[in-house]
């Protein structure tokens, strides 16, 4: 994929999710663009089961070794509802995102926040 490419997606993505930091992600997704396939379709599979919850991407820079980044992918659930939230997490990891992440997972986390 061309960094032209990522552009296009990126503004794509942006529809789909709230991002921290543009300039560091468009950044690190020019590094991966592996990634922008998976973050399209992850949020259509997402959508499956959180069908309203806010989606966050973020950069997370590990303190003690800088050089280590990842992307992580929030989806913003209430806390009167941790055990369907979390059902509903694992049942979206076994259907798609364990072996979608096999070539991402090193990159891109999806986890619950709850707000």
């Amino acid at each position: 994929m061309k960094t032209t490419d990522i552009s296009h997606y990126f503004n794509k993505i942006s529809k789909f999710y709230t991002i921290e930091n543009i300039v560091d992600i468009l950044n690190f997704l020019r590094k991966h663009p592996n990634l922008v396939d998976v973050l399209l379709k992850a949020h259509l599979e997402i959508r499956k089961y959180f069908t309203s919850e806010k989606l966050r991407l973020k950069l997370s820079v590990d303190p003690e070794s800088p050089q280590w980044e990842k992307l992580v992918l929030s989806i913003y659930t209430s806390p009167e509802s941790i055990d369907e939230a979390l059902n509903k997490l694992d049942e979206f990891d076994q259907k798609w995102w364990i072996e979608a992440s096999l070539e991402v997972a090193v990159n891109l986390c999806i986890n619950l926040e709850f707000e």
